[in-house]
């Protein structure tokens, strides 16, 4: 099930995907390359989590997030 999807340059989108794995929901985070005139193919780079692990990682990126606008203030 798409969640959604970020164009991280002209050839590629980050996709967020609910994903069945082995009989367990999991959230997979995975790049996308655009082919043949617009079709979406996965690529091997990509993570999938548990959904107990989510927030952890959303706290993560809320951090770098943070130490990347405080060092644009130096």
């Amino acid at each position: 099930m798409l969640i959604g999807k970020i164009a991280t340059n002209t050839k590629h989108r980050l996709m967020v995907t609910i994903e069945d794995h082995k009989g367990t929901k999991v959230v997979d985070l995975r790049s996308y390359q655009i082919v043949n005139g617009g079709e979406l193919v996965p690529t091997q780079d990509g993570i999938s989590l548990n959904p107990e692990k989510v927030d952890a990682v959303i706290d993560l990126l809320r951090k770098a997030q943070k130490r990347i606008a405080g060092a644009g203030a130096n």
